[in-house]
């Protein structure tokens, strides 16, 4: 019978598929290296103005952009189920306007912490269950006022780690459980003084990549409890940056976008242990930009406004991730 194929196949010069080759092919899952790669445009102008340096949760089946710099600093808050349609909660929230907030969803609630408000660095501590009404936890937490801090959810805790503060970079690490009293976990961490760093919890860790402190910064640290730190990599394969973001999807850490000095990015690269990244996509269809804020929600990676290299922006971006 094999005699028999083999003819078959020299003498028609053809090579056939076996129907078990076949069944392989149909149910081998796609690589990592097609995630994130095709990006689709929801919206090229949302009904906020356009901004960078807001914030994004996903909270109540919605995705949420709170605050930002449009050429002033906002205090608005608004939220989407599409990406495309974007209501407005609130014009002006209890607290100040700001750019540099950071935001998480913890305790069932939305909080927002810090920032700068054009008159201060900020330390206070909000939160809310309907993005319209804010509650103040503590208007003046026990971490000095910052901007351009990590913000994280890990171990049932939220964390604060890193920023600028007024007399330079930081590199202490805190924490709540409440949003009122917070706990130095440590005062000076191993990794450099630094802001707008990306962070992440990923495989049981606390990651911080990145940043600038103040030189533009490519390395990848984690943690397990927020006093030792462990560094992954000195010089990550992607090019130094800050104001990038980081996800987690497809058992993977992914890094987008970002800026050094000269350059804003809008390549994406994933890795699953910190130390080795892979580039998936060199230029994104979106445009390079900094400052911008991401999301998953709906079972796609979303991309919010940001600074590219002309003008502040309102548009919004999606790749499927599953």
């Amino acid at each position: 019978m094999t005699e028999r194929i083999y003819n078959l196949y020299k003498k028609h010069g053809v090579f056939m598929i076996t129907t078990v080759m076949m069944l392989l092919l149909i149910v081998t899952p796609a690589v990592a290296e097609d995630i994130l790669t095709n990006w689709t445009q929801a919206t090229n102008s949302t009904e906020f103005s356009p901004r960078y340096f807001h914030t994004s949760v996903v909270y109540d089946d919605k995705m949420w952009v709170i605050a930002g710099d449009d050429g002033s600093y906002k205090n608005d808050v608004w939220y989407s189920t599409n990406g495309v349609n974007w209501t407005q909660a609130t014009n002006s929230t209890a607290f100040s306007p700001r750019f540099i907030p950071e935001s998480v969803v913890y305790d069932d609630k939305m909080w927002v912490i810090a920032g700068w408000d054009d008159v201060s660095n900020k330390n206070d501590v909000w939160y809310s269950t309907d993005g319209a009404n804010w509650t103040l936890a503590n208007d003046s937490a026990a971490f000095s006022p910052r901007r351009g801090a990590a913000l994280i959810v890990y171990d049932d805790k939220m964390w604060v780690i890193g920023g600028r503060e007024d007399n330079g970079h930081v590199n202490d690490v805190w924490y709540s459980t409440d949003g009122e009293i917070w706990t130095l976990a440590n005062d000076s961490a191993a990794f450099s003084a630094r802001n707008f760093q990306a962070s992440v919890v990923y495989d049981g860790k606390m990651w911080l990549i990145g940043g600038s402190s103040p030189q533009i910064l490519n390395d990848v640290w984690y943690s397990t409890d927020g006093e030792i730190w462990t560094l992954a990599n000195d010089s990550a394969a992607f090019s130094p940056r800050r104001d990038s973001t980081c996800i987690v999807s497809d058992e993977r850490m992914w890094i987008i976008g970002g800026a050094d000095r000269q350059n804003n990015f809008n390549d994406v690269w994933y890795s699953t242990d910190g130390e080795i990244w892979t580039q998936a996509n060199v230029s994104a269809a979106f445009s390079p930009r900094r400052s911008f804020s991401s999301v998953i929600y709906d079972g796609s990676v979303w991309i919010i406004g940001g600074l590219d290299n002309d003008s502040m922006k309102n548009d919004v971006w999606y790749s499927n991730v599953v």
